[in-house]
C-alpha cells in the first residue's frame, strides 16, 4: 500500500522553509548584533594598523551583514547567500593577514555547518570547499611579497588592550553558542518532523484498515440483503403466484366439465394476483427506492417515513427546505439509506414515538438530520454498531461527516452533511420555504 502522499510531502517541505526563514532572520541579526563592537573597534582604529583599503572591505562586509539582516522583504535565501559572501571574504582576508586571530578558524569550521543547516547539502559542499580553499591557499599567500604590506602597515604584532581581547572571546563564545543553539534546534525540529510523518502514515494505515473492515461489512450487509430478497420472493410472491395458478387450475377443470365459473371465485383469482403484483413491487421498491431523477430523493424520503408510520406505529414527520435535488442517483442512494437505517435504529433500538427527518438543501451543501425521542445513545458507545459506522462510511464516501449527538429534548439526533455537486438551474416554481409533512 502506498503511504507517501504528495499532500504529505509538500506539507513536510513548507514546515521545512518556514524553519529555515526564521532561523535565517535569527542568525542574521545575531551575526549583525556580534560583529557590530569589532566593526566599531576598527572603525576607531584599535587592533592591528590596517591599511584603508583593508579597512574599508571589512566595514563593507560588516555593512552587508547589516543590509541582510534588517532587509526582511528580499527574499531569505538571497540575503542568506550575500552574507554568507561576506563572511568568507572577512574570513579570507584574516586568513591571508601576517597577525592571525582565532576569527579565521571559527569561520572555517562554522560557516560549511550553518550552509548544511540553512541551505542543504548542495551549500555545504560549496561553503566546505571555500573553506578548504582558503585553509589550503593562504598560508602561501600570506608569504608573497607585497601581501602583508598591502594589509597590515606594521606587522609586528600589537599591543591589544585587555578589555578587547574580552570582548572578541566573548563575541566568538556567543557565535559558538548560537551554531550550538541553532544545531539543537534543528534537531528537534528533524525530530518533531519524524514524528509527525509518522504518526500520519500510522494514521493513514488505520484508515485504510478501516475502509477495508467498512468495505467487508457492506458486502456482508448486501450478501444478507440478497437473501432476504430470496426468502422474500419464495415466501411471498412465489406463495401468491402458486396459490393464483391453482386457482385457476380448479377453475379450469369447473370449465371442461362445463360447470359454472362464478363471480366469487374470479374475484379471489383477481385479488391473488393483485396481492402477487404489490408484493413484487414492494421488493422492488426496496432494491432501488429511489428513481434516477434530481427531484427523486425528496418523495423518497417521504414514502419511508410513511411506511415506518405504518409498520412501526410511530409518529413520523418529513421536512423538506431550500433546493433538495440531488444530480447524482448514487448520493441520492447513499442519502436513502442513511435515513433508513437511523429510522430503523430508532424504532429497534430507542424504542421512539416520534422521528422527525429533515432534508435541507441550499448552493453549498446538502443535509439531512433524522431526530428521535427514544433513550438515546447509551454512554461509552464507542464506534457504534455497524449500522451506525455504515452510515459514517456512505457519508464519507460522498465527502461529508456525519454526526451522532443527543437530541435537546432527549433521544438521538444524527446528522449528515455533504458538499453540494454542481448546482442544478432553479426548477419552475421552486421555492425555498420550509413544509413540515407529517407522514
Amino acid at each position: 500500500m502506498q503511504t507517501d502522499l504528495p499532500s504529505e510531502g509538500l506539507t513536510m517541505d513548507a514546515a521545512l522553509v518556514a524553519w529555515h526563514r526564521k532561523a535565517t532572520n535569527v542568525l542574521l541579526v545575531a551575526s549583525a548584533a556580534g560583529h557590530l563592537l569589532p566593526a566599531v573597534l576598527v572603525a576607531a582604529g584599535y587592533g592591528p594598523r590596517m591599511t584603508t583599503w583593508f579597512r574599508a572591505a571589512g566595514l563593507l562586509c560588516y555593512m552587508v551583514m547589516v543590509a541582510s539582516a534588517v532587509l526582511l522583504r528580499v527574499n531569505w535565501r538571497i540575503r542568506l547567500g550575500a552574507y554568507f559572501v561576506a563572511a568568507y571574504t572577512v574570513v579570507a582576508l584574516t586568513s591571508v593577514s601576517p597577525v592571525q586571530g582565532p576569527y579565521a578558524s571559527v569561520g572555517l569550521i562554522a560557516q560549511p555547518i550553518l550552509a548544511l543547516v540553512l541551505c542543504g547539502p548542495i551549500a555545504a559542499r560549496l561553503a566546505i570547499a571555500a573553506s578548504a580553499v582558503i585553509l589550503v591557499s593562504a598560508p602561501f599567500v600570506r608569504i608573497l611579497p607585497g601581501v602583508a604590506g598591502a594589509l597590515i602597515v606594521d606587522a609586528a604584532p600589537p599591543t591589544v588592550p585587555l578589555v578587547i581581547v574580552g570582548f572578541q572571546t566573548a563575541g566568538l563564545g556567543a557565535f559558538l553558542a548560537m551554531l550550538i543553539v541553532l544545531l539543537d534546534r534543528f534537531h528537534r525540529f528533524l525530530l518533531r518532523t519524524l514524528a509527525a510523518q509518522y504518526q500520519a502514515k500510522a494514521d493513514l494505515w488505520r484508515e485504510a484498515l478501516e475502509r477495508h473492515r467498512l468495505e467487508r461489512e457492506i458486502a456482508a450487509i448486501g450478501d444478507e440483503e440478497r437473501r432476504r430478497l430470496g426468502r422474500d420472493l419464495h415466501d411471498g410472491v412465489c406463495q401468491d403466484l402458486t396459490a393464483a395458478l391453482l386457482r385457476w387450475q380448479t377453475l379450469q377443470r369447473s370449465l371442461r366439465e362445463g360447470g359454472p365459473v362464478t363471480a366469487a371465485e374470479s374475484e379471489r383469482l383477481t385479488a391473488l394476483l393483485t396481492e402477487a403484483i404489490d408484493e413484487a413491487h414492494n421488493i422492488a421498491l426496496g432494491l432501488c427506492p429511489v428513481e434516477p431523477e434530481p427531484d427523486a430523493l425528496a418523495p423518497a424520503l417521504r414514502a419511508l417515513t410513511r411506511r415506518m408510520q405504518d409498520a412501526a406505529d410511530v409518529h413520523c414527520e418529513f421536512l423538506v427546505s431550500g433546493d433538495v435535488r440531488v444530480p447524482e442517483s448514487e448520493m441520492a442512494q447513499h442519502l436513502y439509506r442513511i435515513a433508513q437505517e437511523a429510522l430503523s435504529n430508532a424504532v429497534r433500538h430507542a424504542r421512539a414515538t416520534r422521528i422527525a427527518v429533515e432534508l435541507r438543501g441550499d448552493t453549498g451543501q446538502l443535509a439531512l438530520q433524522v431526530e428521535d425521542d427514544g433513550v438515546g445513545l447509551p454512554p461509552h458507545a464507542g464506534g457504534g454498531g455497524m449500522g451506525l459506522r455504515t452510515m459514517a462510511y456512505r457519508a464519507q464516501i460522498l465527502g461529508g461527516r456525519l454526526t451522532i449527538t443527543p437530541a435537546p429534548g432527549g433521544g438521538t439526533r444524527i446528522a449528515c452533511c455533504i458538499p453540494r455537486p454542481v448546482p442544478l438551474p432553479a426548477a419552475p416554481g421552486q421555492s425555498g420555504d420550509e413544509s413540515w409533512i407529517p407522514a
